[in-house]
């Protein structure tokens, strides 16, 4: 599926609101001379009331372009609640006023004259930084502006979008899936963007990190990623594990194999990297053949190169379910290995269940306990407030079939309980 023409539409006003900022500030500060405190109580005023403008501008652009995305995506969803866009202008993404990230720039100039710049090699420094903080000030308060948008319309996250060129952090980012609770994470200067859905806008290069990967030439994937690093990904490494291990350094293969809740468990879940790096696996190989299947020894290989990655959940698609606890519940591992095995699984079997159909079904199983004046939470007498209880859960559970973006396996999980 192709972007949606709004988010392409949005990218570019926000870019036509920062660059008529930017002019406006960079005018304004070309008349600084090297009485700077007195030039800027003539200018402050008017930066400030610029930047301002420019913020709500950027504001009521994030508004709009949320239902205009979701109209074009077909989910238009409506607001709970208006916004008032007005709330997002005259601050920082860090929470500064933008008076005082304004003021920076004065300072800037400052500390460069007692670096020994001359008064307009300072001034053209820290006209630079001017230029980071209009652009962070409008982007930040189009991103509050979108991401008020998507809270106040139920059921909505957003998909990350890359806005080339892009950093491969960002990179590895692009096409997630993000609740509406999740912040968007962002780095100074960042330009990715929300897309409001309830699922991934795929088959684009700005949400598939490996279609933007592969569609750069091999001296700027080499200069993104290092040279290492990109030849593993274009010798079919997973990306994630690549830059994640670049960043973050191996797992420890002494915890990864200590049994506990809290420690070894999530690094043997993942089976993350413990052993040899990528620099490690280039320099000990001596073809590229045997480079590759070190890479799928060591983690670094996880099957096709997959946009949001291969490992979801336990490994076996998807067919672990909620209760199998790492092998530590043998009725519920065996019933895994039987769904990995057959290529089935039983939508009836909690073990292989979703955590999304378990609370169907346990909400189903515990209205039948219900009508047979029985408690489904234990063997004491059914009470009223139970009983309410249990009706209320089924009733919700009930509700949720009628929402659009339930999954297919809940709704077939409905069927064979006699719900539809």
């Amino acid at each position: 599926m192709a972007l949606p023409p709004a988010a392409i539409a949005h990218y570019q006003r926000q870019q036509e609101v920062t660059a008529r900022a930017t002019r406006e500030l960079d005018s304004l500060w070309a008349t600084m001379t090297d009485d700077l405190d007195y030039s800027w109580s003539r200018i402050g005023p008017e930066m400030f009331l610029a930047l301002l403008a420019a913020q709500d501008a950027a504001a009521a652009t994030g508004l709009a372009y949320v239902p205009a995305v979701l109209e074009q995506l077909d989910q238009s969803v409506p607001p709970l609640a208006p916004v008032n866009g007005r709330r997002f202008s005259g601050g920082m993404r860090d929470g500064r006023p933008i008076e005082t990230a304004l003021h920076g720039a004065v300072w800037t100039t400052k500390a460069k004259i007692k670096q020994g710049f001359d008064v307009a090699g300072a001034l053209l420094t820290a006209r630079d930084y001017l230029n980071d903080v209009t652009h962070d000030a409008i982007t930040a308060a189009n991103r509050g502006a979108v991401a008020a948008g998507i809270t106040v319309r139920p059921e909505l996250g957003y998909v990350r979008m890359l806005n080339p060129p892009s950093c491969k952090f960002c990179i590895t980012l692009a096409g997630k899936y993000f609740r509406w609770n999740e912040g968007f994470q962002a780095h100074p200067s960042c330009d990715c963007r929300h897309v409001p859905s309830r699922e991934n806008v795929s088959g684009d290069l700005r949400t598939d990190p490996y279609a933007y990967f592969h569609g750069l030439d091999t001296r700027d994937q080499d200069r993104l990623f290092g040279k290492q690093d990109a030849q593993a990904l274009r010798d079919g490494g997973d990306i994630y594990r690549i830059v994640n291990t670049r960043s973050r350094g191996l797992a420890d293969d002494a915890l990864k194999n200590t049994p506990g809740r809290n420690r070894g468990w999530q690094s043997r879940r993942w089976d993350s990297p413990s052993k040899m790096t990528i620099d490690d696996i280039y320099r000990s190989a001596r073809t590229r053949d045997e480079a590759i299947a070190l890479m799928g020894d060591n983690g670094f290989i996880t099957g096709e190169q997959t946009a949001g990655g291969n490992l979801k959940g336990n490994s076996g698609y998807g067919y672990a379910g909620q209760l199998g606890r790492g092998g530590a519940r043998k009725g519920a591992t065996l019933a895994y290995k039987k769904a990995v095995a057959t290529g089935k699984r039983d939508l009836l079997e909690p073990a292989t269940q979703t955590a999304a159909e378990r609370r169907l079904h346990s909400a189903v199983l515990g209205m039948r306990a219900v009508r047979e004046n029985r408690n489904p939470y234990g063997t004491s007498e059914l009470t009223p407030t139970l009983r309410a209880f249990a009706t209320r859960e089924y009733e919700r559970e009930i509700d949720k079939l009628s929402r659009p973006g339930t999954p297919d396996s809940v709704k077939a999980l409905a069927r064979l309980l006699g719900l539809q």
